[in-house]
């Protein structure tokens, strides 16, 4: 393997600070960037840019894809929908793999079933993956898709053999389509969000069906065999019909139902992966703490952050965090109707390790929703950094080095969407990090010690 030795590093500011700091970096307004991003949709980076869809807005009110700067400079609309030639109204996020961005609408395409598509970071390269066809396929995919070095997995909620949504793969050159499963009633109906997968099964959740009628936590292998539905949602004691993503940390899926738990304002929850030791972390109750969450759950260390649609101080949203256990529940923001926050956000965070990004629904100047980052309240001094640590190599295949760390540093791995990968403490003056399983791609690794911290972008190839 050839050794190349590449430093790119994010975040350059100087700064210390102890508090979290919302800023609203741009406001949609619908014919020309877009309008209403929903439905867990969430910004993801390549390090350098980050990338969205809304769906609506647009040249076409069909929806916009589009790349900014994480300081709210440099917005590129890099396509507007127009229905039968690439779709129309997506309601997932991108999935990244180093070239080019992958994801779906619900609507529009050959058969006005949605469409499965790619586009490279310029706003170049677009191509039709997939037309989706009513019976056969499904139509009105949701969610992100979930890229495993060969094929990317998605789901539809509706359509397919029984009409209640399925599961499909498909190769990132639109070849081998492949429908794992046809939901039918009795395995599930229709499944909101994405899949989520720990190396060997993938995770995701229907909205309605399961024992109680109220959904479902499911797996399957990737090549459609194993499925099984691990846990059913009740009412009170566990929420009910689910319409996120599952958050997966290495040991537990993480998520979110809407309504149910016993304000009947949504809960959080975790589960093994098997469907045992399921624990609701916490009621949402309306005010003090939102309700009504619509997206999906990010994990960062040991906490867990999110977002609500309604509830909160001005009953528009808010945005907070918990410990993994269920402890330190934090309201971090009250979202305010108007021009200064946006408001009712359906979607997900992502982060750099140093902020999160989001999006809200509606509010903003337009009243079209808003792009938002929110300081961590992370120490950086840059210089010092530059000068002490650096990786190696990059690109890398198996194994990356980070030197210049210490015994009392700590090092985090993270994919594009913001996910926690691995956590190392205990460190030498040069640390290996083994990345055999990790999948082709960008990554950033995040180092913190006593004196310095910072967040390097890397390439698997």
């Amino acid at each position: 393997m050839k050794k190349i030795l590449l430093l790119i590093l994010i975040v350059t500011a100087t700064c210390r600070l102890t508090s979290a700091q919302y800023t609203k970096i741009f406001d949609f307004d619908g014919p020309n960037s877009g309008s209403w991003p929903q439905f867990d949709q969430g910004l993801v980076s390549d390090g350098t840019f980050l990338y969205g869809l809304t769906n609506t807005g647009g040249t076409n009110d069909f929806g916009t894809a589009f790349k900014i700067m994480p300081d709210g400079t440099g917005y590129m609309k890099l396509m507007d929908f127009t229905g039968t030639a690439n779709g129309h109204h997506p309601c997932g996020s991108f999935t990244f793999d180093g070239t080019y961005l992958y994801s779906t609408t619900a609507g529009g395409g050959a058969n006005n079933a949605g469409t499965i598509f790619k586009i490279m970071p310029d706003g170049t390269g677009y191509q039709k993956l997939l037309d989706f066809v009513h019976n056969t396929s499904g139509y009105g995919a949701t969610g992100h898709l979930t890229f495993d070095g060969t094929h990317i997995y998605g789901m539809t909620q509706e359509g397919g053999t029984y009409d209640y949504g399925t599961i499909f793969k498909i190769q990132t050159n639109g070849t081998g389509f492949t429908t794992l499963l046809n939901f039918n009633g009795t395995n599930g109906t229709y499944p909101f969000g994405g899949l989520v997968t720990d190396g060997t099964y993938l995770y995701g959740m229907t909205r309605y069906a399961g024992v109680n009628g109220n959904g479902a936590i499911f797996k399957i292998m990737p090549d459609g065999t194993g499925f099984s539905r691990i846990f059913d949602f009740g009412d009170t004691l566990t929420g009910m019909r689910p319409s996120g993503s599952l958050a997966y940390d290495g040991a537990n899926l993480y998520g979110m139902t809407p309504i149910g738990g016993l304000n009947n304002m949504g809960v959080i929850f975790k589960v093994a992966t098997d469907g045992t030791n399921f624990t609701k972390l916490h009621d949402f109750s309306g005010t003090a703490d939102g309700d009504g969450p619509e997206g999906t759950l990010l994990v960062l260390g040991q906490t867990l952050y999110g977002m609500t649609y309604e509830g909160g101080a001005n009953n528009k949203g808010a945005i907070f965090k918990i410990e993994k256990d269920g402890t330190n529940f934090v309201n971090m923001l009250d979202f305010v109707l108007g021009t200064t926050t946006g408001c009712n956000s359906m979607g997900s965070l992502t982060s750099d390790g140093f902020y999160l990004y989001g999006m809200t629904h509606s509010g903003g100047t337009s009243n079209k929703g808003v792009i938002f980052k929110m300081d961590l309240g992370v120490g950086i001094d840059a210089n010092d950094f530059m000068q002490h640590l650096f990786v190696s190599p990059n690109p890398f295949e198996n194994t990356v080095t980070l030197i210049g760390t210490s015994g009392e540093g700590e090092i985090t791995l993270y994919d594009i969407a913001g996910k926690e990968l691995l956590r190392l403490a205990s460190l030498n003056e040069s640390t290996d990090i083994n990345t055999e399983k990790l999948f082709a791609g960008y990554y950033f690794v995040r180092y913190q010690d006593r004196e310095k911290t910072g967040v390097f972008r890397m390439m698997k190839f």
